[in-house]
This record gives C-alpha cells, sequence and structure tokens, in this order.
C-alpha cells in the first residue's frame, strides 16, 4: 500500500469506480430467434420457453438464410435507467442484405408484456430508458424487430451482420454472421391463415401454415399486416412455398422433423391426428427450415 492511502480512502475509490463501471457492465445487445419473443425486463415470455428442461434458446451466431428470401430476429438492448444509446447495423460487405427495422411495441397479457405491434425506425436507432410513449415500471430492455432480406442474385457465402451497441462511447458488438445458403425461395403467397391469438406460443400461427399446407386449407382468411405475428407468416409463407420445390411429395422433408417417425405414413396419416414437437419450444420451426436448405 503506498504512503498516505488508507485502507478507507481505498475502499471508497473502489465504491466510486464500482459505481461508475455499473452501467457499461449493464448494458448488452443480443439476438433472438424470431419465435423467441423477448419481454421489457430482457426474459423470455413464458408461453415461448420449451416444456422440456436443458432446451435453450438457439444461439444465434451465424443463422442461415436463403436468397429471395427474409428472416426475423429479434435485436434486445439493455441498458442502465437514463442512459443514452445508439444502435448501429454493421455489415461486411457493406449492403449484401437488405435490412430494415421495427420498434416492438408491448402489449399486457396475463401479468406479462409481450411484444407485438411494430413502429418502423431508421438506422442509426437512438434511444433511453424510460422509453418514450410507452411506460413500463421497472423495465430494462427495449426490443427491435431485425428483418433480413438476401436478394435472388445475391452471392452464396457468409456476410457479417452485426448489432452495435453504443453507450457513452463503448461500443458492445454482438459476433453474428449470415449464411447465404444456394436454395432460391421460389414467388409465393401469403397462407390464407388466421393469426394465433397473442396468448399463444410464437409457432402457433406456424403450425396452422403447415397444418393447412400438408391437410388442405381451411376457410380463408386474410390475416392483417404490421404485427410481429403477420411477419412471422410471411417467412413461413415463404418456406411453405420452397418445400413445395423441394420435396417429392408433400411432407417428405417437414414430417420426419415435425414428428419423426411419421414421414413413412405421409402427410395423409399424419393430418388424421396432427402432432408436434412441442417439448422443444417454438423454435422446432428452425430445424423445419434447416431441412429446406440442406442440399441433398
Amino acid at each position: 500500500m503506498g504512503p498516505g492511502v488508507s485502507p478507507a480512502r481505498l475502499a471508497c475509490l473502489a465504491a466510486l469506480c464500482g459505481a461508475l463501471s455499473a452501467p457499461a457492465q449493464l448494458s448488452s445487445v443480443k439476438v433472438y430467434s424470431g419465435f423467441q419473443r423477448i419481454d421489457p425486463f430482457g426474459n423470455v415470455v413464458s408461453m415461448d420457453r420449451a416444456r422440456r428442461e436443458g432446451v435453450r434458446p438457439r444461439e444465434i451466431l451465424s443463422p442461415a438464410i436463403g436468397r429471395n428470401s427474409h428472416v426475423v430476429f429479434h435485436v434486445a438492448v439493455t441498458v442502465a435507467p437514463g442512459q443514452d444509446f445508439s444502435l448501429w447495423i454493421g455489415q461486411n460487405p457493406d449492403n449484401y442484405l437488405g435490412v430494415s427495422m421495427y420498434r416492438e411495441i408491448y402489449a399486457q397479457h396475463g401479468g406479462q408484456w409481450i411484444p407485438d405491434a411494430l413502429e418502423r425506425v431508421e438506422l442509426p436507432i437512438s434511444g433511453r430508458l424510460p422509453a418514450s410513449g410507452q411506460a413500463i415500471p421497472g423495465q430494462t430492455t427495449l426490443t427491435y424487430l431485425m428483418d433480413v432480406f438476401a436478394g435472388p442474385g445475391v452471392e452464396v457465402g457468409r456476410s457479417k451482420l452485426e448489432p452495435e451497441l453504443n453507450v457513452d462511447g463503448q461500443w458492445i458488438i454482438y459476433p453474428m454472421e449470415v449464411r447465404v445458403v444456394p436454395a432460391v425461395a421460389p414467388e409465393y403467397k401469403l397462407m390464407e391463415v388466421p393469426l394465433a391469438p397473442l396468448s399463444e406460443p410464437a409457432d402457433a400461427t406456424a403450425r396452422s401454415a403447415v397444418r393447412a399446407y400438408l391437410c388442405g386449407p381451411g376457410k380463408p382468411e386474410t390475416p392483417a399486416a404490421g404485427t410481429l405475428r403477420w411477419f412471422l407468416l410471411r417467412d413461413v409463407s415463404q418456406d411453405l412455398a420452397l418445400a413445395r420445390s423441394r420435396e417429392t411429395s408433400p411432407g417428405s422433408r417437414l414430417l420426419p422433423v415435425i414428428s419423426p417417425g411419421s414421414g413413412a405414413a405421409g402427410a395423409g396419416k399424419w393430418c388424421q391426428s396432427p402432432t408436434w414437437p412441442e417439448e422443444l419450444g417454438p423454435e422446432w420451426y428452425l430445424r423445419v427450415r434447416d431441412s429446406l436448405y440442406r442440399e441433398d
């Protein structure tokens, strides 16, 4: 210990340093799949969690996307109250992918806040907590929908697509790259199925669309645009158009993922009593997308 520096003074300096560094330690930026809705406190909403113990949300570090395809992600920004921040999306190569951003607006249901309505925002995004326009007591996190598009002629390969958070001059970067795969989604029509209630898991609308694809449509319904659920239906409709072009028979790729062991029986048998891998949570659907992108 240097001369003239008392233990009390050291303790005071340590406390001051801790206080000054606390906001930087608290700040973070994370990315989740579209099937993991994040509440204003940085948690996955209860209905989107897996039912089986040990199943964690998919780590979004190198997601795949087909050409002529969209895919959405949730970007969660956590900052200290009163802390100004800026959010950028860095790309390398520049403009390799199309990116649109939306601020997520929460609705209270069953004692929790669920994001669904969307407001288009331009990059870079600036903000702070408490958020203007929607006061949520104790809020720690702001979430954004990141809509990514790979054009039909984009080169197959990897591209950096990194959410970059700036807080008080400090950069916090989420290390993400996107793998553009050879699959090209054909032109598609939005599946005419109802959007599931907000209180249902994030995959509920996807299940309705897959069931309509495999079992035949019910009464057509044109879903209203402008919500997270609509964006998920758009992406699923696009995937099912790709399935039509790649499956030898309806369900030949999808059913082994959705209901292992039912693929040999075919869609007709499955449609008599549809089953889903619900124990995996809504992200089971990402395995369906993986199977459609696979080159075999």
